[in-house]
């Protein structure tokens, strides 16, 4: 870091200081030169070690970085994590290399000198594993003088991340942090610095596994409920191995057996296309990306089917497969508390059904670049779920979370069977809803029923229940009676039949995000009066998906 300055950095917007804590004299003192001369020590005398990277890049952002179309600026925060170099890695070629070190070097030229966001703990973390993970590639090959500019670089900002991690506000953001020094340690073997209590890579284990436990349920889900934060939770962990079989250090029982317990709960997420199941906010990353975290945990036997402190129940049945949010009972952990204002799906024993690799039933999803639409999508509407007169079955903010009272998984002779039953609407009408699923061991029929039942507490009097289910946007549907709509997903030869008894059915339109693409679909829409339900006491609403068995031709003679 340079000692001198021609002019003084502005200070920091206050939205840029959400993730971390500093005071406005700690802002001046690491603008200064001061502090530069605190990270300033001794450089790492070996050469930087060669890691075997687990990750793969994308090769079509490669091939567009290389030909200098970059995906984000230069002084943007995706950038500063530096993942762009495995693009170009896996692009190939010498002129990818030649373009990783340039735009290193241009990196390191503009961003010497300590800024808030470059310089954050946790994005300082990421740019350093990268580095590390990626050298053999980048930098083995480079000119002496390249090495000692990236690892001067290194040390400073290791030094730097060792004495600001704990700063962070986020749980998983210091998990994030700790997890860049123990890469940063073992690449550059130089000491921490004000890490307290840890001296070597062990000590820091004994720093993330505490934390790590504190981020999960006991069934090894992540507290947020949210897939995609805990396929990132279980990246950070593979990460710690593969720093620590660098140095032939031994695996870890307590790490090694929360990460097969974390791949379990993520394989449970997953249909057979490999892609996760539309569920809090999961639906961004590719199946690719999904399945290259899973398969390096090398967890085996039978996927499981229920996770009961997370939340969720899956089950399968020859080619079909329904995974279903079953709630949680009790109080909201603080993990998801901490995330409500983001917006809580509302998604209370909503559902997913697949037929062999193709979706059918589905969640509308939230991976938008609109948080307003993000916003929506989290509503139960947006889910393949019951709403009663158009209100969330879950409602944290206004005080009026969901909570499930009771939840059984049974097996049949002839199929599975999930029953659930929780109070959303209770407070607000005095009425509790109960859903039962049932897959047939053929895969061939998927029925249900959904109860509401009045309790006698003083509620709002009710006008209706709508009962939705999504259609993915390759399944095409069509009326044909009544009550009776046909269904057909594209490049399946056998068609669908959904009925129902309790409601008239309509077809509507919906939304389905994938990735970040909004596409249109279909949704089946089940309309039942709810007024008499204080009178009579219950409302029932059964509906089935059968497996299209048309006759057989008659044999000519």
């Amino acid at each position: 870091m340079a000692k001198k300055r021609t002019s003084k950095s502005p200070s920091p917007p206050d939205h840029m200081m959400t993730r971390w804590k500093l005071t406005k004299l700690e802002i001046l003192y690491r603008q200064s030169w001061l502090f530069g001369w605190q990270l300033n020590g001794p450089q790492p005398a070996s050469p930087l070690p060669i890691f075997v990277d687990p990750w793969k890049g994308n090769p079509q952002n490669g091939a567009l970085i290389a030909q200098g179309t970059l995906p984000f600026p230069l002084s943007s925060e995706p950038f500063a994590r530096f993942n762009w170099i495995r693009d170009l890695r896996d692009y190939g070629g010498s002129r990818a290399r030649m373009t990783a070190r340039t735009l290193i070097l241009r990196w390191l030229a503009e961003h010497k000198d300590w800024s808030p966001v470059a310089w954050r703990p946790d994005i300082i973390a990421t740019r350093l594993t990268n580095l590390c993970l990626t050298y053999g590639w980048f930098g083995e090959s480079a000119d002496e003088d390249f090495q000692h500019q990236l690892k001067q670089m290194m040390a400073v900002q290791f030094r730097c991340l060792s004495l600001d991690w704990q700063r962070l506000t986020s749980p998983f953001d210091q998990l994030v942090a700790l997890t860049g020094l123990v890469t940063g340690q073992v690449a550059l073997n130089i000491p921490l610095q004000a890490v307290k209590g840890a001296k070597d890579i062990n000590a820091l284990l004994d720093l993330i596994i505490p934390k790590v436990k504190g981020q999960l349920n006991p069934d090894g889900g992540h507290k947020s409920r949210r897939p995609e934060t805990h396929l990132d939770l279980l990246r950070l962990l593979l990460e710690c191995r593969v720093a620590m079989a660098q140095i032939g250090l031994a695996d870890r029982p307590g790490l090694e057996e929360l990460i097969l317990k974390m791949a379990a709960i993520a394989k449970m997420w997953r249909h057979a296309s490999g892609d996760f199941a539309h569920f809090h906010f999961a639906g961004a990353l590719p199946a690719a990306e999904i399945e290259q975290i899973i398969s390096r945990c090398a967890v085996k036997g039978r996927v499981i089917s229920i996770a009961e402190d997370t939340g969720f129940v899956r089950l399968s049945a020859a080619r079909s497969l329904v995974i279903m949010d079953t709630g949680v009972s009790g109080p909201v952990s603080p993990v998801a508390r901490t995330q409500a204002d983001s917006g809580t799906p509302a998604s209370v024993f909503a559902f997913e059904f697949s037929v062999s690799n193709h979706q059918f039933i589905v969640n509308s999803g939230q991976t938008s670049p609109e948080p307003r639409l993000n916003r929506a999508l989290c509503q139960t509407a947006a889910h393949s779920c019951l709403t009663l007169d158009g209100l969330d079955n879950h409602r944290p903010l206004a005080g009026l979370p969901a909570s499930v009272q009771s939840l059984d998984v049974t097996t049949a002779d002839d199929g599975f069977l999930i029953e659930g039953l929780h109070d959303g609407y209770g407070k607000s009408h005095g009425i509790i809803h109960k859903r039962q699923l049932f897959l047939a061991k053929s895969g061939n029929s998927l029925r249900g029923k959904d109860t509401l039942s009045y309790t006698g507490a003083p509620g709002e009097i009710p006008t209706e229940a709508i009962t939705r289910f999504h259609l993915h946007p390759l399944v095409s549907a069509a009326k044909i009676k009544q009550n009776q709509v046909l269904l057909k997903i594209h490049n399946q030869k056998t068609g669908w039949v959904f009925k129902c008894r309790g409601g008239e059915v309509f077809l509507d339109q919906s939304v389905y995000m994938d990735g970040t693409s909004r596409l249109s679909c279909q949704q089946i829409v089940i309309r039942t009066p709810a007024h008499h339900i204080q009178v009579n006491g219950t409302a029932d609403i059964s509906w089935a998906f059968n497996r299209h068995s048309p006759s057989a031709p008659r044999a000519t003679r």
